[in-house]
């Protein structure tokens, strides 16, 4: 019964709110005019260029300025102290921590004992027999006519090979370089003598290029380079210094050529810019052995036959040698 109720006056409440909106309900042809405003068209608006001078920009930064010493904060703008100058040995220190290699690079040029040897002297036939042309320096040709001076010392020769063959080389490779020559002194293919080791030559080539190519005498010698290349050369020379060597190795070459007999050798390793060899591949043989002169041919022996200057004589018929002849010929 309530239901009924409630569902009638809802219903009547519904009807009478539509018969209100129904009656207040003007067309929209018949609005007033003014009533709908219309949507304006979009137009950008012109960016304001503001055309600022240094002069203007100077004025504001003075006005920051005075307003930053104002609050107190003018501090920030004082030039910063110079820098106390400390002591040198203090720099050293600092130095020495920062490039600790640098440092004892420094200490072994510093403690380089002196030479005992004196270096070969500028040589200006030699100086001015370098050439040049537009791609660079172009060795001298070989000299294998010219005698050379070679040194009666054998640790002056050693310090030659290892000053001329890897002065630019570090210490392990310059050791390297006088192992070698060791090596070849004994080894039976090559001389006994490490000078003639060094200065070994034959009709085409010399075997440590610097003893015929000039360069010995071309430009002045470093007295710090030549005092370390004899330090290293005494220390193998001495068997001071630690091999890095096979005893078989007797060859090596620049990494920037390529010899035809690198392939028949057994490479054993790279110190720096120079390649090491061992023993020979395959039996092979071992390149620059010593060229031993050849044996001289044997002379022709004369043997003065008695029988045979008869012969001659009748031969020529001469009266003497057949008077002889007949007069043997009888004694007989």
């Amino acid at each position: 019964m309530m239901r009924g109720v409630a569902s009638v006056l809802i219903a009547g409440g519904l009807g009478v709110a539509g018969w209100a909106g129904l009656t207040n309900h003007v067309p929209f042809a018949q609005a007033e005019p003014g009533a709908i405003k219309p949507i304006p068209a979009y137009a950008p608006a012109s960016p304001t260029l503001t055309t600022d001078t240094d002069a203007d920009r100077r004025a504001r930064l003075n006005a920051r300025l005075q307003t930053m010493v104002k609050e107190g904060a003018g501090a920030r703008l004082t030039d910063a102290p110079p820098r106390p100058v400390r002591p040198r040995a203090e720099v050293r220190r600092a130095e020495t921590r920062r490039a600790p290699g640098a440092a004892r690079a420094a200490s072994e040029v510093r403690s380089e004992p002196a030479a005992s040897f004196a270096p070969p002297p500028v040589n200006l036939s030699a100086a001015s027999s370098a050439r040049r042309n537009s791609r660079g320096y172009v060795e001298p040709t070989l000299d294998l006519r010219t005698p050379p001076r070679i040194p009666d010392n054998d640790l002056e020769c050693l310090t030659q090979a290892v000053y001329y063959e890897a002065r630019n080389e570090s210490e392990s490779g310059q050791a390297a370089v006088a192992e070698v020559v060791l090596n070849r002194s004994r080894h039976r293919a090559y001389p006994k003598d490490v000078c003639e080791v060094v200065y070994q030559r034959n009709s085409r080539t010399c075997q440590f290029t610097f003893t015929c190519d000039g360069s010995i005498g071309r430009r002045p010698v470093s007295a710090v380079a030549w005092a370390r290349a004899e330090r290293i050369a005494r220390e193998v020379y001495e068997g001071r210094s630690a091999s890095q060597l096979p005893k078989n190795s007797v060859n090596y070459h620049a990494n920037y050529v390529r010899p035809s007999w690198g392939r028949r050798l057994e490479r054993v390793r790279q110190i720096g810019a120079h390649i090491f060899y061992g023993s020979p591949l395959n039996g092979g043989s071992t390149p620059g052995a010593w060229e031993r002169e050849a044996a001289p041919a044997p002379r022709l022996l004369f043997v003065r036959n008695e029988a045979l200057d008869r012969a001659y004589a009748l031969m020529a018929s001469r009266p003497e040698a057949s008077a002889e002849t007949a007069s043997g010929s009888a004694g007989s």
